[in-house]
């Protein structure tokens, strides 16, 4: 249960015998193989996969929030298109793959490769050629095209560790100049339980797709479009748009998604206090402020600060690049200051510097004018004395360290149970009382008759009363919402009960809120106090019903990390 639930990884797909993870994929499996020929078949089979895969997780938020230049800091590569316009119009997912290689999802269910052209370090998808397709991702038209039926999504796979265990999703902006952009990307992330389609004479089979790449017979984009099991949603200011959005995510994209399934960013945070070597302490408290809103608490788990630009230095600019920031800094402060007002006048070919205006334009593209501040502050300093140095420092202070362990902690150790919970809503669509039966065709029944069902919807049942995992997500998003009914418990034990379910993550250390370096003889009484406190309001009756419900729940918790510390001593 509770110490650590992560992914177990596609090279141990079955999960531990009698884990949540192993039970919904038998079940999973048992409903495919009951449901064989039935309209629910190409959901099934693609959920099979999706359950299989890494955790995929999307990067949403407005237009020009910088989801693009964060996904490429996460992925370590200039791979997403980053265009000033709204160039990001496909939904683009960005996998581990033993090859660089990329697939282009068309609307008529058929799937293609792509080239991917570099081009002074950067990698890009040429859809050219493609039915429908006119260039780059950053410029196709998604749509229907004269010549073909359209790009619907892309996927992109790319060797190394950065992307190992985690699909990364990039959408196009909401509130969007184009209705039908923003349409899409709301559409994907808040894809989740979908009804059987009818049955299509000559669709696709799964043979027909290229081997990893799911099932198209429903004439969905397979993996491509099978939506996220969390979200890493950017924002600048907090927008009706945004906690709209949210919402919405919330409410329909898994059924019962809790905070624990989205992350907030405060994005391009360096652009909030620009040039202060302090920009990041400014940005924390920015991003704090916003996560204490109540109705941003109800939806993500919390906001943090990240400065995209700042992420990518060191993939970004050469080290020539860097040490043209160096020499820039090195000169008279009263010359540079000057220039430092304004993009326009750092660019200007007359400008008094001995940095060539070239390079300054591609210092502001790589960095932004607030970057390129905190360089030379930083290089001023003392903090960064060479380019090594000054990559290292602009990515400590970007805030993607902070962002990589929390993606780590609150998705990548809980990747089963958040796949788990997606796949028991796919399971609600089509084991529903009006979903799916023994339906009669020309050849013969479609579906599974109702007597299997029922016995398949008992499992599922079964599964998510048992699962406490899934009981702890629950109550996480009962706190956060308000929900959960905690009377005769003082205001203080709301904080520990999230930290404790995991809300700031799975670790033991974490839930325990003990320093990472605590050792078992610090773990052990922690895990005993808790425990102890826990059970005695579980077992009072003079407290309310709910208040001893989530008690309990607390106390299995609590039961759980003490076999874990007594595993690990």
């Amino acid at each position: 249960m509770t110490g650590h639930t992560g992914h177990t990884g596609p090279g141990d797909p079955a999960g531990r015998p009698g884990s949540l993870r192993a039970l919904v994929r038998a079940l999973l499996l048992d409903t495919l193989d009951a449901c064989q020929g039935c309209p629910a078949e190409p959901i099934l089979r693609e959920e099979v996969d999706r359950f299989d895969g890494p955790l995929r997780v999307a990067l949403a938020g407005r237009v020009k929030a910088g989801k693009s230049t964060l996904l490429n800091a996460l992925a370590g590569e200039q791979i997403a298109a980053t265009d000033a316009t709204e160039c990001t119009r496909i939904v683009t997912s960005y996998a581990a793959g033993t090859r660089e290689a990329a697939w282009a999802y068309l609307r008529d269910g058929s799937v293609v490769e792509a080239r991917l052209r570099r081009t002074a370090g950067s990698a890009h998808v040429d859809l050219a050629g493609l039915p429908g397709g006119a260039g780059s991702a950053g410029t196709a038209a998604p749509g229907a095209g004269a010549t073909g039926p359209g790009v619907e999504a892309l996927r992109v796979e790319l060797p190394g560790p950065r992307l190992h265990g985690l699909t990364l999703i990039d959408t196009p902006g909401i509130a969007s100049l184009s209705v039908e952009l923003s349409r899409r990307t709301e559409s994907f992330l808040t894809r989740g339980t979908r009804r059987p389609p009818a049955r299509r004479p000559g669709g696709r089979s799964a043979g027909d797709v290229p081997p990893g790449l799911g099932t198209a017979g429903s004439g969905a984009a397979g993996p491509a479009l099978a939506g996220a099991d969390a979200i890493i949603y950017l924002l600048r200011h907090l927008h009706a748009a945004d906690v709209d959005f949210l919402a919405s995510f919330r409410r329909t994209g898994l059924g019962e998604a809790t905070p624990a399934h989205a992350i907030g960013v405060l994005s391009r945070a360096d652009e909030i206090a620009p040039g202060r070597t302090d920009s990041v302490d400014v940005a924390r408290r920015a991003a704090a402020a916003i996560g204490r809103d109540e109705r941003v608490r109800a939806l993500v788990q919390t906001v943090v600060p990240v400065a995209g630009l700042l992420a990518q230095a060191g993939t970004r600019l050469s080290g020539d690049e860097l040490g043209q920031l160096l020499a820039l800094a090195a000169e008279p402060a009263a010359d540079t200051d000057d220039l430092l007002l304004s993009v326009d006048r750092f660019v200007a070919p007359a400008a008094s510097t001995s940095v060539a205006a070239p390079v300054r334009a591609l210092l502001i593209d790589g960095l932004g004018l607030a970057g390129v501040r905190l360089a030379v502050a930083l290089a001023r300093l003392g903090y960064a004395r060479d380019p090594a140095g000054l990559a290292a420092e602009l990515t400590a202070r970007s805030g993607l360290p902070e962002l990589t362990e929390l993606l780590r902690g609150q998705f990548t150790d809980r990747a089963d149970v958040l796949k788990a919970q997606h796949a028991l809503r796919v399971l609600d669509g089509v084991l529903g009382e009006d979903a799916t039966g023994e339906a009669t065709g020309a050849d013969g029944p479609v579906g599974p008759p109702p007597r299997l069902l029922a016995l398949l919807r008992a499992r599922r049942e079964q599964i998510e009363a048992g699962a406490h995992e899934l009981a702890e997500l629950r109550l996480i998003g009962e706190l956060r919402t308000g929900r959960a009914d905690l009377r005769g418990l003082d205001g203080g034990r709301r904080d520990e009960m999230e930290r404790l379910l995991g809300a700031a993550g799975v670790d033991v250390r974490t839930r325990l809120g003990l320093p990472a370096d605590a050792d078992a003889a610090e773990i052990r009484p922690a895990v005993l106090a808790v425990l102890g406190s826990y059970r005695q309001l579980a077992e009072n009756r003079l407290l309310p019903q709910p208040t001893r419900r989530a008690a309990a729940i607390l106390r299995r918790t609590c039961e759980g990390l003490l076999h874990v510390s007594a595993a690990g001593s």
